[in-house]
């Protein structure tokens, strides 16, 4: 079994210090994400778990675990 790791800080800002309700560049990272399962469409995905922290004092940081295999052995 392998996995893939996306990560962001700050999903909810554009740029700069204010989260703002565009989603700011947790949109692009959803993008990102869903990109590699359409060009990894010969995975067997076996789990995805998803993991926050932080946003208080530091930016937030959202975390993306893809647990698969390939078909054919890897």
């Amino acid at each position: 079994m392998q996995v893939k790791l996306f990560w962001i800080q700050a999903p909810m800002r554009d740029k700069g210090f204010v989260a703002r309700d565009s989603g700011g560049n947790g949109v692009e990272f959803e993008k990102k994400v869903n990109e590699w399962l359409v060009q990894n469409s010969d995975c067997e995905i076996h789990h995805i778990k998803q993991s926050a922290c932080g946003g208080s004092f530091g930016p937030a940081l959202w975390l993306i675990s893809v647990w698969y295999t390939r078909h054919g052995g890897a």
